[in-house]
């Protein structure tokens, strides 16, 4: 028998702590809809009258477009079709068995990409555009901007905006004025016309959410304002959006990492950093990324420890986060517990919420809720008083009544939770991804490893050799230095294993993965040795040279 929890039990997902859903998350349908709410200052347009199953009507209006020759044929729309499925947009499967093919989202490639409104289902963004707007228009303020939304606009603008003319109604449109615009992002906003497009919708209420983590949130927020900054003259904007969607997705990656080892610390008593509101150097997460590429070999299978590790936290971290979003509940609910957490946010709000489990009160509310899931589940089960409360003392792994509510909730909610949590780990790792930090295939977790793909290691790089003081690219940077700055905003290992692993035989594993990494590097273009000294070894910035002089400053 299973315990039936009441209606408004019957959920896995705690927002208020991770700001996010943490479930299947897809990052380039994701940045269309960031492109949208930086366009309208975080408004937001009505939803989409697209017709995602229905792909050949827009191949076929674009066939049409009176800037297109020689498309009108059975030939040329087949070579247009290929086209536009290959640059433009994101082909996906729905239907019976998921065979019928349907349009899953436009290419991030321009600002303009929103107007087709895809995905159709904004929950698939999982809060993450929400998150993301607000730390970077929070980085803006931290510089003194007056008008951070108005600051943010004109920055993707200049960024991903080449060649496009935003309407008063947020309509993006081809400004019919860059002669020398990339190919595949006019045939983008050619394709983009045959829809129609939303219209802006009243400003909506500010993101209720407030950091467990401010000071690693302050520091991704920085990073991306600092990327596209400084960036935006050097990289096409193909390259410019591809790169930001790598840098988001292993910052929302690494950052869970990080709220996993933080929460369990914190319900096992063992203490937090003494200030949250400053990043976490080191980054605590300790993931080593092999560079040997040699299947099996030592390097590959330390990777590979690191994952089962971090998978291995995500039970202990779904049962902390049931904890909290029940003493969450209480504090709401019942008024002689919201002076623990009121006006308290961020990681004052989690540390109160935990020094609330020694509240008498808690316990007669915890009390009242067990009484509800007996008579929930003798409704729908038809079981006995008797068969109920035996199976919520099977389901409790401690005494206390608030023990056995939080035993209740993990029972019927663990499996559903675990897989929508494993669906975000290997997604935001970009296991599909040509940007991706997590390596394997979705058949088997035993083969997961940790293994940088280049073009993930090309964002980082570049991410690494920018000056935020200056806003300026870095020309160079010494090995020891990137080292640690890897380790520091992303907790990635190269040179050194787990603190876990340090013996003399994983020390020998990661300095040949050092080697390794530093031959990478030099295949890239992206080092040079001046000497056998460890000191004399850099890391060079391709970009240096390139672009229109400094961005803007800081």
């Amino acid at each position: 028998m299973t315990l039936v929890l009441p209606k408004d039990l019957r959920s896995y997902s705690f927002e208020r702590l991770t700001g996010v859903e943490l479930n299947d998350f897809d990052v380039d349908r994701f940045l269309p809809v960031l492109f949208e709410m930086v366009v309208t200052n975080g408004r937001r347009l009505s939803r989409s009258d697209a017709r995602p199953t229905d792909p050949g009507s827009y191949i076929e209006t674009l066939a049409g477009h009176p800037a297109l020759r020689g498309f009108d044929d059975e030939h040329g729309r087949a070579l247009l079709e290929q086209w536009v499925n290959t640059t433009v947009v994101r082909l996906g499967h729905g239907g019976r068995g998921r065979r019928d093919v349907q349009l899953a989202a436009v290419q991030p490639i321009h600002i303009g990409a929103y107007r087709a409104g895809l995905p159709v289902e904004g929950a698939r963004h999982r809060k993450v555009h929400l998150v993301v707007y607000r730390l970077l228009t929070d980085a803006l303020a931290r510089r003194g901007r007056p008008n951070p939304a108005g600051e943010l606009r004109s920055l993707f603008l200049e960024a991903f905006g080449r060649g496009v003319s935003i309407s008063d109604s947020a309509v993006p449109e081809f400004n019919e004025a860059t002669a020398d615009l990339d190919a595949n992002v006019l045939l983008s906003l050619y394709y983009l016309e045959g829809f129609t497009p939303g219209r802006p919708l009243p400003a909506r209420s500010a993101l209720d959410w407030d950091p467990v983590m401010p000071g690693v949130m302050i520091t991704l927020g920085d990073q991306l304002v600092d990327f596209v900054t400084v960036y935006r003259h050097r990289l096409p904007t193909i390259a410019l959006a591809r790169h930001l969607a790598a840098l988001v997705n292993i910052g929302l990656f690494t950052t869970t990492l990080r709220l996993f080892t933080l929460v369990n610390d914190l319900c096992r008593g063992e203490g937090t950093p003494a200030d949250l509101s400053v990043d976490l150097a080191p980054a605590q997460t300790e993931i080593y990324v092999d560079f040997t590429r040699q299947t099996g070999g030592d390097s590959d299978r330390l990777a590979g420890e690191c994952v089962d590790r971090d998978l291995e936290r995500l039970p202990a971290y779904l049962d902390d986060m049931l904890l909290l979003k029940t003493l969450d509940r209480y504090a709401s609910n019942e008024a002689k517990l919201k002076p623990h957490v009121q006006g308290k946010h961020g990681p004052d709000w989690l540390r109160a919420l935990v020094d609330m489990r020694r509240d008498q009160y808690v316990e007669w509310r915890a009390g009242i809720e067990l009484e509800r899931i007996i008579e929930e589940t003798k409704k729908i089960t038809r079981c006995s008083n008797e068969d109920a409360r035996a199976e919520l003392t099977r389901a409790a792994t401690g005494d206390s009544q608030l023990d056995q509510v939080v035993a209740a909730i993990r029972q019927s909610q663990t499996k559903h939770a675990i897989r929508a949590a494993g669906q975000w780990f290997w997604n935001t790792g970009g296991m599909r991804k040509q940007a991706g930090l997590l390596r394997g295939n979705l058949r088997g977790r035993r083969a997961w490893r940790y293994a940088m793909t280049d073009e993930l290691l090309t964002t980082l790089l570049l991410s690494a050799l920018v000056d935020p003081e200056q806003g300026d690219v870095l020309p160079r940077m010494r090995l020891a230095d990137l080292l640690t700055t890897l380790e520091s905003r992303w907790g990635l290992l190269i040179d050194r294993p787990p603190a876990a692993r340090d013996d003399a035989s994983s020390r020998a594993v990661a300095n040949t993965n050092l080697v390794a990494f530093t031959g990478r590097l030099r295949q890239m273009g992206f080092f040079t040795d001046l000497s056998d000294d460890f000191n004399a070894q850099y890391v060079i910035n391709p970009l240096a040279g390139a672009g229109a002089g400094a961005g803007a400053r800081r």
